[in-house]
C-alpha cells in the first residue's frame, strides 16, 4: 500500500512522468523505499482506470513520447484515504509506518496521533516478545546478539515515537492557546 501512497503523494505537487515519480521518491526517501517499474506502472494504470489521475502525452522531438500524469480530485481523496487507513497489519510494517510519518505535514494532528499510537502498540508487543526471548537460555551466541539488537532497535523506535507524540501535543497546545 505504501507504493500507492508515494505515487499519489508525488502527484500532489504537480504533474510528473513515471520516471520522475520514481526518481523523486528515491531522492527523498532513499533506497529502502524503492519503487520499481513492476510496482509503479501497474499502479499508474490502475489509478488511471479508477479516475484518480489523467494522462497527457508529451511529444518528444526525436525522443520517445512521455506520459505525464496529473492527479484528479478523486486521486486526492484516494491519497487521503490511503494515508489515514492504518490498520494493525500496516502498523506492523515499518515501511508503511515511516511513509505515513514522512507525510505528516499533510495530516491533521488527530490522524498523526492515531498512526503513532498504533505503531507504539505494535512496538510494545514487540518489546514483550524480545524480553521473552531474552529470558530463554542462550542456544547460540549469535542468536543472543540478534535478540539484543532487536530489543535495542525496538526501544529506540519506541522512544522516537513517544518524542513525536510529545512534540505534536506541544504544538497542539500552543496552537490552542494562541487561538483563544
Amino acid at each position: 500500500m505504501y507504493a500507492d501512497i508515494l505515487i499519489l503523494g508525488q502527484l500532489l505537487t504537480g504533474p510528473k512522468h513515471g520516471y520522475e515519480i520514481k526518481k523523486n521518491v528515491q531522492e527523498a526517501l532513499g533506497d529502502t523505499f524503492e519503487l520499481n517499474n513492476n510496482a509503479l506502472y501497474p499502479a499508474l494504470r490502475r489509478f488511471l482506470a479508477m479516475g484518480a489521475m489523467t494522462k497527457e502525452i508529451e511529444k518528444g522531438d526525436g525522443k520517445p513520447d512521455r506520459h505525464v500524469y496529473l492527479l484528479t480530485e478523486t486521486g486526492e481523496e484516494t491519497f487521503n484515504e490511503l494515508v489515514r487507513d492504518f490498520p494493525e497489519k500496516a502498523a506492523v510494517n515499518q515501511i508503511e509506518f515511516l511513509v505515513r510519518v514522512a507525510l505528516f505535514e499533510r495530516l491533521n494532528p488527530e490522524v498523526q496521533f492515531d498512526i503513532l499510537r498504533k505503531r507504539l502498540a505494535v512496538l510494545d508487543e514487540q518489546m514483550k516478545r524480545n524480553l521473552q526471548y531474552e529470558r530463554l537460555p542462550a542456544q547460540d551466541r549469535f542468536m543472543a546478539e540478534v535478540i539484543s539488537f532487536k530489543k535495542d532497535q525496538t526501544e529506540q523506535e519506541r522512544e522516537w515515537v513517544r518524542r513525536l507524540i510529545g512534540e505534536i501535543q506541544a504544538e497542539e497546545e500552543s496552537t490552542q492557546k494562541s487561538g483563544r
